[in-house]
């Protein structure tokens, strides 16, 4: 940052730790600069920005507004592998965006969260450190929250991920009126599992769900959203669902890969079991009031009584 007379000029890239920069859009444009610096590689996260000088520097682009919306998580392993690449080999990368102020910022942080096995908050403040101006936006703050949660492990394995990407599909529905692509939970049936609380058809016996498919919540009035991210009774963040109600009639599960119809854009459809077809529920991804009075979105019901449930002694 230069101090003019009367204003601030910010820089258009800064050196964060050896080797990587984050910058602006006309910082990827100077060629002269980039030179200077020695950069070898650039990684642009903006969308629909086609390279300035393809042949003289290796590119890796992002496709992606800066919205708190936007799903940036999913390009961390990715990016990380390579910057880090980079890095290793002795190369310079400039990480930038349009004005170096949110999504580079926030793929810098990934980078260094992983390497360095830092906080959201370490990371952000190892990059404003040097470049003051960073101002990664809500959403990418969150999932940079959710990354140091996952442990630096962005998989489809793990169910807060699968549950934050569950939410997006909650938002896509509200602005767009269907549903996009859902990750739903695996079927139990076809894994090997260890001793848990396991929900099996009452009428065959067919593995169903598992307690970590299960979405609790507290009973009452009021709304409350399929999240990633909860709140307990003393306001504390926590990424762990509430103790499920056992006075209501329904358990509440995320999307599960045997359901009909989740991988069609269905927005409601009947809940069947797979292999007898007796009912077990519905779904709607507008949501459903359980019997306790609370109004879930989206609603995955399966009716209590249909399915018999065992817990580990």
């Amino acid at each position: 940052m230069i101090e003019g007379k009367g204003f601030v000029i910010q820089n258009t890239m800064d050196q964060i730790v050896e080797g990587l920069y984050v910058g602006s859009a006309m910082a990827e444009s100077d060629a002269a600069k980039l030179r200077e610096a020695g950069i070898t590689h650039i990684l642009s996260v903006a969308r629909h920005y086609p390279p300035s000088h393809p042949n003289d520097f290796i590119y890796m682009s992002v496709d992606i507004d800066d919205l708190p919306e936007e799903n940036i998580i999913q390009f961390f392993t990715e990016t990380n592998i390579f910057t880090g690449s980079v890095l290793e080999n002795g190369g310079r990368v400039l990480v930038h965006c349009m004005a170096g102020q949110s999504r580079s910022a926030t793929v810098a942080a990934a980078y260094l969260m992983q390497r360095d096995t830092l906080t959201a908050e370490e990371a952000i403040a190892t990059i404003k450190d040097k470049r003051p101006q960073i101002h990664p936006n809500s959403g990418f703050l969150d999932q940079l929250q959710l990354y140091y949660d996952l442990n630096y492990d962005v998989s489809t394995d793990k169910a807060l991920y699968r549950r934050f990407l569950i939410s997006h599909n909650v938002e896509h529905f509200k602005e767009y009126g269907n549903v996009g692509t859902v990750v739903a939970g695996l079927d139990p049936s076809k894994q090997t599992l260890p001793a848990q609380r396991l929900m099996r058809c009452k009428k065959c016996r067919r593995a169903l769900i598992t307690g970590a498919n299960v979405i609790d919540h507290q009973a009452g009035a009021g709304q409350l959203a399929f999240s990633y991210n909860k709140r307990n009774a003393n306001g504390v963040d926590t990424p762990h669902a509430f103790p499920q109600n056992r006075a209501c009639s329904s358990l509440f599960v995320e999307p599960m890969e045997w359901m009909d119809g989740i991988r069609d854009g269905l927005v409601e459809n009947k809940i069947n079991c797979p292999k007898c077809d007796a009912k077990l529920g519905s779904y709607n991804w507008s949501g459903a009031q359980c019997s306790c009075g609370k109004w879930i979105t989206p609603s995955f019901q399966i009716h209590r009584n249909r399915v018999d449930e065992t817990r580990p002694i």
